[in-house]
């Protein structure tokens, strides 16, 4: 069985969608999942991740649960 590694990219997009949905600030992120509030600009200027590092960051948006329900935009209005 093969399986398809994110690339960085993959990774960054991932991490920019979460972070929009979330309410959630890049740095504030970068902290929180791999303890670095610099991840993200220096993704966006190139940085590569380890795949350490890359395991890290997808395991917290995985298991990240947010302290406030997060706000129904489906929602009709009556």
């Amino acid at each position: 069985m093969t399986t398809k590694l994110a690339s960085d990219a993959d990774i960054l997009r991932k991490v920019e969608d979460f972070c929009c949905l979330m309410g959630m600030g890049v740095t504030t992120f970068g902290r929180k999942a791999i303890g670095d509030p610099n991840l993200i600009p220096n993704m966006r200027n190139g940085r590569s991740l380890t795949l350490r590092n890359a395991a890290r960051v997808l395991n917290f948006i995985a298991a990240y649960r947010p302290p406030h329900p997060l706000p129904r935009s489906t929602e009709k209005a009556a």
